[in-house]
C-alpha cells in the first residue's frame, strides 16, 4: 500500500498565494497583518485589498521565481508579504529591490513625491536570517547613526519573521495572535489534526480559519496538483540555471587556458558569464534584443556578472533587468 501524499509545506509558495489572496480570504490577509503591526507596537488597519488574486490558471506558468503577496491598506500604506523557505546569498538585496520597486511603482514620473506611501515588508523565512540578533520578529527602519530614535522617513518598513530552531523558544512569550499565526505555520505540516486543533483551541478564530483552508487545501487534488505542477517547474528551472552555469564556467576556464595570460583567463571568466546570464535571460523572458545583448557581451567583471545572474533569478520582467543595468 502506498504511503498518503504528506501535508503541503503551510510556507510554500503555492498554499500562501491560495490562502493570502483567494477571494473570500480577505479577513484572513487582513488578521495576518494587523498580528505583525501589533507586535511591532503599531496600529491595526482597518482594510486590506489584495493587488495580485491567486488564480490557478495562470499560477504555475508565473515565471516569477517569487510569488509574494502585495496588498493595498486602508490608509493606503502598502504589503508585500513573502515567504522564504530556501537561504539565498542575496536575499536582504532582494527584500530591499522589491520594497524599492513598490515604492517607486506609486507614482509616475509626472506625479508629486507627495503622494509616495508607505510600503511595509514583511517577511518570514524558514531558515536563520540574523545570528547575531537575539528576536524572532527584527525590525528596519532608517534612521540617524548617532540619534537612531531620530528616522529619515516611516515609508520604508521591513519586519523580518525567523521560524527556525535557534528562535522557536521565543514562540509562547509572543503577543497574540502573531504566537498563533507562527505556530499554524511552523506547526501544521508536522502536527496531527488533533494536535492542531488543540493548540489552536483558544486561538483568534482567523486563524482556525486558516486551518481549516489548510485542511481544505490539502484534500483538493486539484490544489495539491498545482502544488506538484509549481514544484516540479521550478525544479525544472533550478536545474536548467545550473547547467547553464555549469557551461559558461567551463567555456570560460577553456578560454582562459586557451589564451594562456592572466588577462586572457579573465576575459574568457567573462565571456562564460556573460554566456550563461543570456541562456537565463532567454529561458525566463523568451528572448533577449540585441541592444541589451550587446551591452551584457560588453561587461568584463566577472563578478559584476555574477551578481547580475543572481539578480535575473527574482526579476519580474526584461524591462526591470534592463533598468537595473548599469
Amino acid at each position: 500500500m502506498m504511503n498518503p501524499r504528506p501535508n503541503a509545506n503551510p510556507t510554500g509558495d503555492t498554499f500562501v498565494h491560495y490562502l493570502f489572496a483567494s477571494p473570500g480570504n480577505e479577513h484572513i490577509l487582513l488578521s495576518f497583518v494587523n498580528a505583525v503591526q501589533e507586535n511591532a507596537g503599531l496600529p491595526p488597519v482597518k482594510e486590506t485589498r489584495v493587488e495580485n488574486p491567486f488564480n490557478p490558471k495562470t499560477f504555475v506558468t508565473d515565471k516569477s521565481s517569487i510569488i509574494d503577496i502585495k496588498a493595498v491598506a486602508d490608509n493606503n500604506h502598502s504589503f508585500v508579504i513573502e515567504f522564504q523557505v530556501l537561504a539565498h546569498k542575496a536575499f536582504a538585496n532582494r527584500m530591499l529591490y522589491y520594497w524599492a520597486r513598490t515604492y517607486a511603482g506609486q507614482i509616475r514620473h509626472s506625479e508629486e513625491y507627495e503622494k509616495l506611501n508607505p510600503v511595509i515588508s514583511i517577511i518570514v523565512t524558514r531558515f536563520l536570517m540574523f545570528p547575531e540578533l537575539e528576536k524572532l520578529h527584527n525590525t528596519f527602519w532608517i534612521t540617524a547613526q548617532d540619534v537612531p530614535e531620530v528616522p529619515l522617513t516611516d515609508n520604508l518598513q521591513i519586519y523580518t519573521l525567523e521560524l527556525v530552531a535557534e528562535k522557536l523558544g521565543q514562540l509562547p512569550a509572543m503577543k497574540e495572535p502573531l504566537r498563533q499565526w507562527l505556530e499554524f505555520f511552523q506547526y501544521s505540516d508536522t502536527k496531527s489534526e488533533e494536535e492542531m486543533r488543540f493548540l489552536l483551541e483558544n486561538s483568534d478564530p482567523v486563524v482556525r480559519d486558516a486551518y481549516d483552508e489548510y485542511r481544505r487545501f490539502n484534500q483538493s487534488e486539484e490544489l495539491r496538483m498545482l502544488e506538484e505542477n509549481r514544484e516540479k517547474s521550478q525544479l525544472d528551472f533550478n536545474s536548467y540555471i545550473g547547467d547553464a552555469r555549469r557551461e559558461g564556467e567551463a567555456k570560460g576556464k577553456a578560454e582562459g587556458i586557451v589564451e594562456g595570460e592572466a588577462k586572457g583567463k579573465v576575459k574568457g571568466k567573462a565571456e562564460g558569464k556573460a554566456e550563461t546570464l543570456l541562456k537565463i535571460l532567454t529561458k525566463r523572458f523568451s528572448s533577449v534584443p540585441e541592444p541589451l545583448e550587446a551591452r551584457i557581451c560588453a561587461i568584463t567583471d566577472p563578478a559584476y556578472l555574477d551578481k547580475l545572474i543572481d539578480f535575473v533569478l527574482d526579476c519580474e520582467s526584461l524591462e526591470a533587468f534592463s533598468e537595473a543595468l548599469r
